[in-house]
Order: C-alpha cells, then sequence, then structure tokens
C-alpha cells in the first residue's frame, strides 16, 4: 500500500444510467403522487441509482437536511465505540468526516456496477444492519464495520438526487440495496419532533412507489484537503486538569510502518500494547518500540479496519471497539510523508 491510496484515488463519479428496471439499473419508481419533495410522502418519478457526486478520494460531512430545517442541526456522526452511528452538532469534529471510495462490484453493469463505500474516523465503515433499530427509531439499525469482501453488500450505497433541491448544493437520498432479494433501505436520521433523539436509522423503501422524507435527505458537503495534520482532538475528560484517565484494560493493536516512500509491507506487522485508548499513550508506546524519531509530534498514524479497508488519519483517541483493526505509521520529512493529504476540518 501506497500513501497514494490515501491522498487521491478514482475520480470515477458513477453518473446514473437511464432506463427502466430489468434493462440493467436499479430505478424506483413511482406510482402516484407529484413527485413532490420535502415533505413526508412525497413521492418521486422515476430515478435511476448511481453514486453521484460522490467521488473517490473525497473527505465529505452528511448535513441532515430534515433536521437542520427543524432547527436542530445535525451530522452523521461515528460514535466513539466504533461500532454505532448517530447524529452530531458539532461540525468541527473528525468524527463527522467520512472519507468517499467509489468501487467497482462484481455483478452489476454499467452504473450498477458502481457503488460508494464511507470510511470514518475509526477506519471503519457505513453499514446497513438486519437488526430492528432501538425505541424510537424508524427502520433498522445502521453500524461501522469492517470491510473484509467485496460480496460485502452491507458497507454499499448508492444515491439518487433529490428532486427539486437546487443551488450549488448536492443533496441525496443514500440507500443500501440488497442485490439478491431487491429490499432497498434509505439513510435517514431520527428525532423529527424529539431533538434529543439523535440515532440514525435505515427505513426500507417500496421500489415500485418510492416515497421519502425529509429525515432521509443528506446535503453532501465535500472537506478541502491539503498536507497539513489537523490538530488532535482528545476525549473530554482526557483533557480535565492535564490528567489521563486510567484505562483497566491493556490494548493489543497490530502496527504496520510505511517506509521512506510512503510504501507499506503488509506482511512487516509488529504487535503493540497500549495502556489504553489514549492516543497519547499510543504514541508513548509507538516512541518506546521504535525510537525517538517516533515521537508524536513526528509522525502521523491512520488506521484501518478489515482486509480491504483503506486509512483514515487518527486524529482522536482508539475507539472503545477494537477488532479487526490496524495502525499504519507515516514519519515526518520523508517524501512519502509529503504525499499524504489530511481533511481540513476547520475549513468553512
Amino acid at each position: 500500500m501506497s500513501s497514494s491510496d490515501i491522498a487521491t484515488g478514482s475520480s470515477c463519479s458513477g453518473s446514473s444510467l437511464s432506463g427502466v428496471e430489468g434493462g440493467g439499473a436499479w430505478v424506483l419508481l413511482a406510482a402516484g403522487g407529484g413527485g413532490g419533495r420535502g415533505s413526508e410522502g412525497a413521492a418521486l418519478t422515476a430515478q435511476p441509482l448511481g453514486v453521484a457526486p460522490f467521488e473517490s478520494g473525497q473527505y465529505v460531512r452528511l448535513l441532515n437536511r430534515g433536521r437542520r430545517l427543524a432547527g436542530y442541526g445535525g451530522y452523521l456522526f461515528a460514535d466513539e465505540s466504533g461500532k454505532g452511528v448517530s447524529i452530531g452538532g458539532i461540525r468541527e469534529m473528525v468524527n463527522t468526516v467520512w472519507r468517499v471510495q467509489v468501487l467497482e462490484t462484481p455483478g452489476g453493469a454499467g452504473a450498477d456496477a458502481y457503488h460508494v463505500v464511507l470510511r470514518g474516523a475509526y477506519g471503519r465503515h457505513l453499514a446497513a444492519s438486519p437488526r430492528g433499530g432501538a425505541d424510537g427509531h424508524i427502520g433498522y439499525q445502521v453500524d461501522q464495520r469492517p470491510f473484509d469482501t467485496m460480496e460485502d453488500i452491507r458497507v454499499m450505497w448508492r444515491t439518487i438526487p433529490v428532486p427539486g433541491s437546487g443551488g450549488d448544493r448536492d443533496v441525496v437520498f443514500l440507500l443500501n440495496v440488497n442485490s439478491s432479494n431487491g429490499v432497498i433501505r434509505a439513510l435517514r436520521a431520527n428525532g423529527k419532533y424529539r431533538l434529543w433523539n439523535t440515532g440514525v436509522s435505515l427505513q426500507p423503501i417500496d421500489h415500485t412507489d418510492a416515497r421519502f422524507s425529509l429525515m432521509m435527505e443528506w446535503e453532501v458537503q465535500v472537506v478541502p484537503m491539503g498536507p497539513q495534520r489537523p490538530p488532535f482532538q482528545l476525549r473530554r475528560e482526557a483533557r480535565c486538569f492535564g490528567l489521563w484517565p486510567q484505562e483497566s484494560r491493556e490494548i493489543q493493536l497490530v502496527v504496520r510502518v510505511a517506509d521512506d516512500n510512503g510504501i507499506v509491507d503488509d506482511p512487516g506487522e509488529e504487535a503493540l500494547s497500549v495502556p489504553g485508548r489514549s492516543l497519547i499513550k499510543l504514541g508513548n508506546a509507538l516512541e518506546q518500540r521504535f525510537g525517538g524519531d517516533f515521537s508524536l509530534e513526528n509522525i502521523s498514524i491512520f488506521i484501518r479496519a478489515g482486509n480491504l479497508g483503506r486509512l483514515f488519519p487518527l486524529l482522536t483517541d482508539l475507539p472503545r471497539r477494537l477488532d479487526n483493526f490496524d495502525v499504519v505509521v507515516y514519519r515526518a520529512g520523508t517524501p512519502g510523508y509529503h504525499q499524504l493529504r489530511f481533511p481540513d476540518i476547520g475549513a468553512a
């Protein structure tokens, strides 16, 4: 793996394929209604599924339009557990940033061959779940998952544009499609009338009579990239009075170190024991193992999850759930390090 896996990627946007269902493209059909937008039960005219406006290599935020228009605000947020997904109101947190990967997946044709994969602050991927949602949540649960096989449809997403959104903002419905049984589920925020309900879930959609709500509308905000690593964002309790909380368990990690050209030798892994989830303690453990050149100010750490997972810059403390993770370290001042690009989290 090279640093190009982090800095750039294919620019395929997977533009939607025209046609009807059965002709090689998934299409949502509205049996009735006026094709309106922005109200419960509004119906869509025929809409082919694609991956626009996403492009590989982007960092994005996904702002829920229903909660924003209700005055609550809220971005798709990778929970600190490393497992769940919710709505977060603090835009500048790295947990609201997702890295885009557009994949050509097996078994598809034309635009249907492309899917979007979104990985978050802990290297895990936005994923559909077969489990029912929690109390007060419509539909099914949404998870963060490792990405292990190209057949894992749980992490695969398609889009259709929101009709009439207009302006210079890209607004989409984000759909998970089970190609084996035709089940389509739309990503939605909850809490339209209860602002404290910050859950995210998946609502089944009838593809012959597709009806959506504002709570399923997601504004795609592209985050600028640059060579400067953003400041670390440590847990609030870890900053209090300059003290670090005591963790009761050792965390075992797999570490790979990129060479000067940014190449990561996958077999060249080392096990590392870290006393808890603190990013500072991880930096100290790396320095003790590899020497003074690996102090936290002289490196950048990336995290990934799953056999096919790619890297995401680790800017906050480790997640609570650490199965199937590893970290990759890049040394400052090397040619490979200079190729890295980071999300400018503080950009307007």
